[in-house]
């Protein structure tokens, strides 16, 4: 029933996005949100420059991530993203007051990792790998 809660929550959340989007992440990705109060954030610009090092990992692990500010955001990884308007999405998101936080979303809609500080790809990477449902992935790529 908790679970059920919290997934129920978290796609709530993400109801600032447009529902395509969310319809379209739910089962089928996970999301990456990287919050900062500036994009000139140290933080946000090392994990961005991670993530781009990362690209064929990110895709492998079906991972989508979100910059996001307090008055837009943005869906990839690029230093000139196509952002858009949305104050509601940083402040549902962001529980801390530091500068930067990033949150790992399940396939499930669930909050799986929450940072305040830049972190390596590979710790991410890991947590995704030892979650049941990229285990079932992986053993489908085995089988096919």
């Amino acid at each position: 029933m908790k679970f059920l809660a919290i997934t129920i929550l978290s796609i709530m959340a993400l109801g600032n996005m447009n529902a395509q989007d969310n319809d379209s992440y739910l089962w089928e990705n996970r999301l990456v949100l990287m919050l900062t109060n500036s994009i000139e954030n140290s933080d946000f610009k090392e994990q961005l420059g991670e993530f781009r090092n990362k690209e064929e990992e990110l895709e492998d692990r079906k991972i989508v991530v979100y910059q996001v500010t307090p008055k837009k955001y943005a869906t990839g990884i690029s230093d000139t993203p196509d952002w858009n308007k949305g104050d509601n999405f940083y402040e549902k998101f962001k529980k801390s007051n530091t500068p930067f936080e990033i949150i790992l979303i399940g396939l499930d809609g669930g909050t799986k990792m929450r940072k305040k500080e830049f972190i390596p790809a590979d710790e991410i990477f890991e947590k995704i790998d030892s979650m049941p449902l990229r285990k079932a992935e992986l053993n489908a790529l085995k089988k096919s």
